[in-house]
């Protein structure tokens, strides 16, 4: 099965996500930089990502990205 390059980054966001969170957000500029994802592309797939309630999202200062569930709660078939 072959799959997108939007699905293939998603996971590995959620996967760096995964490594990476733990109570503090994770920048968008550190996702990009870790997975290599272009960030405007990142941007949007993480929007996504959150909207179907894998993600939450603070802005501001010290903002970010953090998984909404614990990791071994995310199947990555849905994605």
């Amino acid at each position: 099965m072959m799959l997108s390059k939007k699905t293939k980054y998603a996971i590995q966001a959620l996967l760096i996500l995964a490594e990476l969170s733990s109570e503090k957000p994770v920048l968008i500029a550190d996702i990009a930089q870790k997975g290599r994802i272009p960030k405007k592309f990142l941007e949007q797939i993480l929007v996504e990502l959150k909207n179907n309630n894998y993600l939450v999202s603070k802005k501001g200062q010290g903002g970010g990205y953090n998984l909404k569930k614990h990791p071994k709660d995310i199947a990555l078939g849905p994605i």
